[in-house]
């Protein structure tokens, strides 16, 4: 996969980020649990319940220790949320110290969606837990992820990026125990608590709720940890002006999917078409527009197809603790990421443009293209934290994710219906391949949008009055401003590479070859967007060059 995107901008012409060419090697250190040595005991008064691991519990696979054991009292402490800003906090009032805290999935709706999106994420709620004094970490169900039936069906994911002192680094989980509990298991939790599930759900919608639980829980599990590899792939457009040529925006989407799993209708590959070889496929399509322009732009242009985005937004962070260049001369970030091309955009949510004057520039671009903007039409997605531009931003990047907004849709469903839709139905299922009904005039405007030349021009800083929060992440503090920008070590990359499944691997390959295909030509019909060989569209006729 990387190696058919390093040829692809080969042939463009680009040039490679680094001496060492267009692969940045990236190791990771994949840590996975012995279930037969994983064990959570309910303790109540002298009542011993042992929860039974996938269906009533899954332990986080800890990259940091061997094994796990702790037992201490069980205090629920809400969504598990700090804000000052905001005026909100799960753990006033209460003490944490010493203890395992139990918390919801998500956060307040009175925090706006981008800052709900930063402190729902599991990493910031780490933090907050453990500078709390948690020892131990308990998410409760209803919640995202590997739930079917209210039966944890499969292993959670564990890795981190190894820095050259071979310490892993991850996004998520970094502190301590943390266990995901089913909906049997967090009612068995709940078994003599003074106030019910119900109850607090419904207290939660008028502020924090957060009370002692008349129990205690042992937690215990063993880690087995090995290193593997991936790559990210970087091109590098050098900029026409002397000065400015040193400044880089960069454009970035991930190439990797979730490979295998259980399958659907016989089909147990991952394809991975709209998330996200239409995002890569995109990226790819603007290197080759601006390629084809008679005189390249002022500032560098720096394409970046990174891994392991499915396993915590892990290549990106990479990338941003290892830039190829110093990170202060990287001035933007455009992520291009599961943008559902579906339906006739109308309107785009400029996901966290609003925490830097990169807004501006979004504005006047789609001013010109004539496409409205809108706010996040799935809040409750918190998709701001969940994506590549995330981590530029936790290290002062000012970045945009151009996202699907709630007023396009295709007739009969608003923009925000279709993306709740399809990420109930086809994310992360088998069914998400060529042939779904791909709008290619959509993606199109997509990809003009993305390659608008206002992200190229615009004097990025970020904002000093808005969206100043800030909060204790895994990695660092994350705040929102230019001066508080982080840089990380500068780690050479590693010749090894990891060894994927190879179907999963051709598929989704086969899927950013179509679509890089797709985006270059138009459909004369609807007859010729019917799926020809591999899901590929059997008649591509009209060039896209000029608009793309």
């Amino acid at each position: 996969m990387a190696l058919y995107v390093a040829s692809y901008f080969e042939a463009l012409g680009l040039k490679p980020a680094t001496a060492t060419g267009f692969i940045q090697n990236v190791p990771f250190r994949k840590t996975e649990v012995v279930e037969s040595d994983a064990s959570l005991v309910i303790i109540h008064g002298d009542q011993q319940r042992p929860l039974k691991y996938h269906e009533d519990f899954l332990l986080h696979p800890a990259i940091t220790a061997d094994s796990i054991d702790v037992t201490a009292p069980v205090v629920f402490v809400g969504y598990g949320v700090t804000d000052p800003e905001h005026h909100y906090d799960d753990y006033a009032g209460i003490d944490a110290q010493g203890k395992i805290v139990a918390m919801l999935f998500g956060g307040p709706r009175s925090i706006p969606s981008d800052e709900r999106g930063h402190y729902s994420l599991l990493a910031a709620k780490e933090a907050n837990a453990y500078a709390h004094g948690a020892v131990g970490i308990l998410t409760l169900a209803p919640a995202p992820g590997p739930v079917v039936e209210e039966r944890i069906n499969r292993q959670l994911d564990g890795f981190g990026w190894l820095d050259d002192a071979g310490k892993p680094h991850s996004v998520f989980f970094e502190y301590g125990p943390a266990v995901r509990l089913s909906l049997s298991g967090t009612e068995a939790l709940f078994v003599g608590s003074p106030h019910t599930l119900t109850e607090v759900g419904a207290a939660l919608a008028r502020g924090p709720q957060s009370f002692d639980l008349p129990v205690k829980v042992t937690i215990r599990g063993t880690m087995q940890h090995k290193v593997v590899e991936s790559q990210n792939v970087m091109a590098v457009l050098p900029g026409s002006d002397p000065v400015l040529r040193n400044q880089y925006v960069v454009y970035s989407a991930h190439m990797d999917h979730v490979g295998i799993g259980p399958a659907v209708n016989g089909d147990p590959v991952y394809h991975g078409a709209l998330d996200n070889a239409g995002g890569t496929a995109a990226i790819m399509a603007v290197a080759r527009a601006f390629t084809r322009l008679s005189k390249p732009p002022k500032r560098s242009v720096m394409f970046v197809a990174v891994t392991a985005e499915e396993k915590g937004i892990l290549g990106s962070d990479y990338f941003v603790h290892n830039p190829p260049v110093p990170l202060q001369q990287i001035v933007a970030d455009v992520n291009c990421d599961n943008f559902l091309m579906l339906y006739p955009v109308k309107d785009v949510a400029p996901l966290g443009a609003n925490y830097s004057t990169l807004m501006n520039d979004v504005t006047e671009a789609a001013t010109h293209l004539g496409i409205a903007l809108s706010a996040d039409a799935n809040p409750d997605q918190t998709l701001f934290t969940r994506s590549d531009q995330y981590v530029f931003m936790r290290l002062g990047v000012p970045s945009v994710f151009l996202f699907n907004g709630r007023n396009s849709g295709d007739g009969k469903r608003t923009g925000g219906q279709v993306v709740d839709d399809w990420l109930r139905t086809i994310h992360h299922t088998p069914k998400d391949t060529i042939d779904q009904g791909i709008d290619w005039d959509a993606a199109a405007s997509y990809v003009r949008f993305a390659r608008a030349e206002r992200f190229l021009v615009g004097s990025f800083r970020l904002r000093e009055t808005v969206g100043s929060f800030q909060c204790s992440c895994a990695t660092g503090e994350f705040l929102v401003r230019h001066r508080n920008r982080r840089y990380g070590p500068n780690v050479q990359p590693n010749a090894h590479e990891q060894r994927f499944q190879s179907r999963a691997r051709q598929s989704v390959s086969n899927c950013v070859a179509d679509f890089a295909l797709s985006l270059r030509t138009r459909h004369r019909s609807h007859e010729s967007r019917r799926a020809g060989p591999r899901g590929r569209p059997a008649s591509l006729l009209h060039n896209l060059s000029k608009v793309v």
